[in-house]
């Protein structure tokens, strides 16, 4: 027998050591994902002490799973309400007849708040249903607008086994290839007649407070907790790189912005999208072609209601996102209606994604220490 109990500090090192063993990580590591687990679930910007993040126990002390719980601030119609944002439910090989991830995601759903989120695979989809929970069908999905038509395709053999000396002589072939799409639609790229600038902690606030206010479930930023979490996720090393942009139209005025990782793989993992509606048109071109100059061969990001018709107009590919499932629990029916008809301002930087980006990161990095404080 077991039971489910809040994460105190001194869990973090077996935690940590849960997670590589669940998913095949070297253990050499653990210095950088301890300090990002830290770092997420004990310093982050929304400290709630009803929303702690979860272990189970074993009776005899072993901690054979987890459930980390993240508090966010939204607004339903004007109405402040504490969503919580849960990362991914661990469970010990060793340990998966205790049930221990059913008791976790049950006393998770059964917290404080107002409306929880999580990502989910499709085992944990179904535990996360049998308890109360739903699936948001629009966002999970994904789109992916292709840059570089070739090298993508090339990336994507590379991705799949391709030897590195056929892709080496491959790839001059399809620069070239690339260099003619890009003469013609829908490859050739389009002036916005928009003005850029680095996206600001204080400005990426105002521009979500401003144009999201639409929206009858959005999140609520300050200045502090966005430069909490754009510095947690800017932290790099290399040539990888968290791009944000503003965009203006030509009274000055902020139509948008965007924000975008910069990978090692050729394709951009988009964040965060916000645009008057407008402008959706224009701000999509734009960061189209600012990841076509820093040389991407394509971005991709989750699916907006909003975004949706310019994204189709725009030839981008869709697709069931990254394999997960956003899922959904409230005990009110009028957050659960914002979300499933698309009346939700939910992206990568208010979901479960980041959590993930960060605690990969740190693994990625080996012992680093770029995610100490």
């Amino acid at each position: 027998m077991g039971f489910v109990r809040r994460i105190l500090p001194e869990d973090v090192l077996r935690v940590a050591q849960l997670y590589a063993k669940v998913f095949g990580h070297r253990t050499r590591a653990l210095d950088g994902l301890q300090a990002a687990l830290h770092e997420v679930f004990f310093c982050h910007p929304w400290p709630d002490d009803r929303l702690p993040s979860l272990v189970y126990e074993a009776s005899d002390g072993r901690i054979l799973g987890c459930l980390g719980v993240v508090p966010r601030p939204m607004s339903m119609n004007g109405r402040s309400i504490v969503a919580a944002v849960s990362h991914t439910v661990m469970v010990d090989p060793d340990g998966r007849a205790t049930l221990a991830g059913v008791e976790l995601i049950r006393a998770f759903l059964s917290g404080s708040q107002d409306l929880s989120i999580s990502q989910c695979t499709t085992e944990s989809r179904r535990i996360f249903e049998a308890v109360g929970g739903t699936t948001s069908l629009l966002h999970s999905m994904g789109w992916t607008r292709i840059l570089r038509p070739s090298r993508y395709v090339l990336g994507s053999l590379r991705g799949r086994g391709l030897a590195g000396g056929i892709a080496a002589a491959l790839t001059p072939v399809c620069r070239a290839a690339d260099a003619l799409a890009g003469r013609i639609r829908p490859f050739r790229r389009s002036a916005t007649g928009l003005s850029a600038e680095p996206l600001e902690p204080e400005t990426l606030g105002t521009c979500v407070s401003e144009l999201a206010r639409d929206r009858a479930l959005r999140p609520i930023y300050d200045a502090g907790s966005l430069k909490w979490l754009l510095d947690l996720l800017g932290r790099q090393t290399g040539d990888a790189a968290l791009r944000g942009t503003i965009v203006r139209d030509a009274r000055a005025e902020i139509v948008g912005g965007y924000l975008y990782y910069q990978g090692a793989t050729g394709v951009g993992d988009v964040v965060q999208i916000v645009a008057h509606p407008k402008s959706i048109d224009a701000v999509l071109d734009h960061l189209f072609s600012d990841a076509h100059r820093r040389g991407l061969t394509a971005v991709s990001g989750l699916l907006d209601s909003r975004l949706f018709p310019a994204l189709g107009a725009k030839h981008c590919l869709f697709t069931r996102g990254d394999g997960s499932w956003l899922m959904a629990h409230s005990r009110d029916p009028e957050i659960l209606r914002a979300i499933h008809r698309g009346d939700a301002f939910l992206t990568r930087l208010e979901a479960e994604w980041w959590i993930g980006f960060v605690l990969i990161r740190s693994l990625a990095l080996g012992g680093s220490d770029v995610y100490r404080s």
